[in-house]
C-alpha cells in the first residue's frame, strides 16, 4: 500500500469538506460492501448469443474514406465520430493530419453530416482529442499536451470559443508547470478531469506530477485542483455513482487511485500489472470499478488481456487462494494475440463488453490474419475472470480488406443493440450488434 505524505492527506480532507453532492468524497452515505472472492455465489449465466449484422463501409460524400478513427460518442439517438482531418502539417519531415473531423451518424452507422474543422480548433495541434456528453450536445478536450475545451452542439456545430481549463504555458518558459496529458469522464453535474504536469523543456528525466480535478460544462472548478501523485504517466479516469478511479503509470509501476462517494480521502496504491498500463473500467452503476490491461507472457503469467474487479478500496477481487494477477487471464478463448493499441470496455446491461482485434485463424487450415473479437462477461460478486463469458469471432472486413496498422475500436450502446466502429487509417467499418 502506497499512502499520501501528510501533507496532501490533509488537502484531500479538506476538499473533501467542500465537494457536497460532486461525487467522489460526497458526503452522503458509503458505498455498497465490497464483492468477495468466497466464490459461494452463484456465477451469473452470459451464454446468451451475439449477433453481428453485415458490416457496412462509412464514407464520405462523393465516397471519399472516413479514415483514422478518433473518439467517438452517443448523442442522443446518434452518433458523433472524430476522424482525421484532410488539413495536414509537416513534422518531422513527415505529413501529419490532426483528428478534427466531426461526423455525425446515425444509430445503425449512415453518415448524416460531417464537417471537418481542420486547424482552427486548435493552431498546429495535432494530439488526441477526448469527447464527452453534455447537456444540449457533447464537450471536446485535448488529450494533451494542453487542456483546451470546446463546447459542439448534437449537430456537432461549435458553440462560442474555446476555453483552457488550467493556463496554457508557453513553450519558453522554464518555470511553469505545463499540462502534459488529460484523461476525462463525466460524474452528474460534471465531470472530472485527471491531467499531468511537467516543466519545460520535456526530456528523458522529466518527472510528472498528477492532479484531479471536477469541472461543469462551462469550465468552471467544482473542486479544487489537488495533487495524487508525483511521479505519473498515463493517466485514466472512470466514474460511477460518485465513485472516482484514477489510473496511471510510475516508471514501470501501474498505479491507482480509488475514491468511493462518502471516502473523505483517495485510497492510494499500486497494481501488480507488470508494468502494463491499466484501463479503469465501470462494472456496475452503483460505483463499482474494475481495471484491465494487456499483460505480457512470463513464466509466471500467460500474458493476454488481463482484468479484475476492485472492491471499495481499489484491492483486486481474485479467485479463493490466489494472491498475485498474473493468472487473471480474459482472453484465454479469444484464439488471437490481440494487435490494437486499446481494447474497447464498455457496461451493458450488467455485463462488460470487450472488443479487440487479435492474430490468429478464424477456422482450421485458415492463414493467420486479423480477427475481431467480442467479449462479454458477466458481472458477479467473484473474480471477473471466473465470469461466464459470450466470444464471438469474425472475420474483418468479411475477409476482402486487410486491417491498417492502427486499428481502433469503439461500441456505441443504444437501448435495443450497439453499433461497433471498426477503423484504421484507411477506412471505418460499423457493424449493427444485437444481443438478447
Amino acid at each position: 500500500m502506497r499512502f499520501l505524505a501528510f501533507p496532501r492527506q490533509l488537502a484531500c480532507l479538506l476538499l473533501a469538506a467542500s465537494l457536497g453532492a460532486c461525487g467522489g468524497g460526497a458526503s452522503s452515505s458509503s458505498s455498497s460492501s465490497s464483492p468477495t472472492s468466497s466464490g459461494s455465489t452463484t456465477t451469473p449465466d452470459a451464454t446468451a448469443s451475439i449477433t453481428v449484422a453485415s458490416p457496412q463501409l462509412v464514407t464520405l460524400p462523393g465516397n471519399a474514406a472516413l479514415k483514422g478513427l478518433g473518439e467517438a460518442l452517443v448523442v442522443g439517438e446518434r452518433i458523433v465520430v472524430l476522424s482525421a482531418s484532410d488539413a495536414e502539417i509537416t513534422l518531422n519531415k513527415k505529413q501529419v493530419h490532426p483528428r478534427t473531423r466531426l461526423s455525425v451518424l446515425d444509430k445503425d452507422g449512415t453518415l448524416l453530416s460531417s464537417t471537418d474543422y481542420g486547424f482552427t480548433l486548435a493552431d498546429a495541434y495535432v494530439g488526441e482529442w477526448l469527447l464527452l456528453p453534455a447537456p444540449d450536445g457533447f464537450v471536446m478536450l485535448q488529450a494533451g499536451p494542453g487542456t483546451r475545451m470546446l463546447k459542439f452542439d448534437a449537430q456537432a456545430k461549435l458553440q462560442g470559443s474555446a476555453i483552457d481549463l488550467y493556463p496554457a504555458v508557453a513553450a519558453t518558459s522554464t518555470t511553469e508547470l505545463a499540462a502534459a496529458e488529460n484523461a476525462a469522464s463525466v460524474d452528474g453535474n460534471g465531470f472530472w478531469l485527471a491531467t499531468t504536469f511537467s516543466l519545460l523543456p520535456v526530456n528523458d528525466k522529466t518527472q510528472y506530477l498528477l492532479k484531479l480535478c471536477k469541472y461543469d460544462y462551462s469550465g468552471r472548478q467544482l473542486t479544487p485542483p489537488f495533487e495524487i501523485a508525483l511521479s505519473a504517466v498515463r493517466p485514466r479516469v472512470a466514474t460511477s455513482a460518485g465513485t472516482v478511479l484514477t489510473t496511471w503509470l510510475d516508471g514501470s509501476t501501474a498505479m491507482l487511485a480509488i475514491w468511493p462517494k462518502g471516502l473523505g480521502a483517495p485510497v492510494i496504491h499500486s497494481l501488480g500489472t507488470g508494468g502494463a498500463e491499466p484501463m479503469p473500467v465501470v462494472l456496475d452503476n452503483s460505483g463499482r470499478m474494475g481495471a484491465i490491461w494487456n499483460g505480457k507472457a512470463t513464466f509466471t503469467s500467460p500474458g493476454g488481456v488481463m482484468g479484475v474487479a476492485l472492491d471499495k478500496n481499489g484491492v483486486a477481487v481474485l479467485p479463493t487462494g490466489r494472491t498475485e494477477l498474473g493468472q487473471e487471464v480474459l482472453s484465454t478463448q479469444w484464439a488471437a494475440s490481440g494487435r490494437a493499441p486499446f481494447i474497447d470496455a464498455r457496461l451493458y446491461k450488467n455485463n462488460l463488453l470487450l472488443a479487440d482485434v487479435g492474430v490468429g485463424t478464424y477456422a482450421s487450415g485458415d492463414a493467420q490474419g486479423d480477427v475481431l473479437v467480442l467479449a462479454d462477461y458477466a458481472i458477479g460478486t467473484t473474480a471477473l475472470s471466473e465470469q461466464k463469458a459470450t466470444i464471438k469471432r469474425l472475420r474483418l472486413y468479411g475477409g476482402a480488406l486487410v486491417m491498417g496498422n492502427y486499428p481502433v475500436l469503439r461500441q456505441l450502446m443504444f437501448s435495443d443493440h450497439s453499433l461497433l466502429l471498426v477503423g484504421d487509417e484507411y477506412h471505418l467499418e460499423a457493424f449493427r450488434i444485437t444481443r438478447p
